[in-house]
């Protein structure tokens, strides 16, 4: 089992003002029940993590990886892009922490993330929808393991009730910077 110092500045209160959803209400998060009426799971290969919230899966009706945007949970951006790099600059001001607090927080989840599912893992994703960037919105789960709600438990991930804000992962520190 690995241990991992998290950063508690995520807990911090950002400025809503510079969210980029301004006063629109939530939407409930659906539940991985009510996707799973819509369609059966489907059973994947989880093949690598871009970041905490997003593995490329390849499935079994043998189309090419797709990428899986957990769906109801955001977790900090890591850097592994300048789009992500672009974010965790917004999530640093909408949060109230540092740059390099939100990067080192959002490294952490993906290790967390490789850590209950490795790469090569099976799976089962749920969920139909796609977002604007065309991944897929579903549940994962790994070993048994629903990793939508594990990651929020954590305090690795916080719910994204969209077109909501995303909600802070519960639990960063600038421990998570240190050397």
């Amino acid at each position: 089992m690995v241990f991992l110092a998290l950063p508690a500045a995520c807990a911090t209160d950002g400025d809503a003002s510079d969210s980029p959803f301004g006063d629109r209400p939530p939407a409930p998060i659906p539940t991985l029940e009510e996707l799973s009426r819509e369609a059966p799971p489907m059973p994947c290969l989880l093949v690598e993590w871009e970041d905490g919230d997003t593995p490329y899966v390849r499935c079994s009706d043998g189309g090419p990886d797709v990428a899986v945007r957990l769906v109801g949970v955001d977790t900090a951006e890591s850097g592994f892009d300048r789009n992500s790099r672009a974010r965790a600059r917004r999530q640093a001001r909408q949060w109230g922490l540092t740059y390099e607090d939100v990067l080192a927080c959002g490294k952490l989840a993906t290790a967390r993330a490789r850590e209950l599912c490795p790469e090569g893992a099976q799976v089962e994703v749920t969920g139909s929808d796609s977002d604007a960037y065309g991944r897929r919105l579903g549940y994962v789960v790994c070993k048994k393991v629903n990793l939508n709600e594990r990651l929020v438990a954590d305090g690795l991930a916080g719910r994204y009730p969209y077109p909501g804000p995303p909600e802070r992962p519960a639990r960063c520190t600038r421990a998570a910077t240190a050397p």
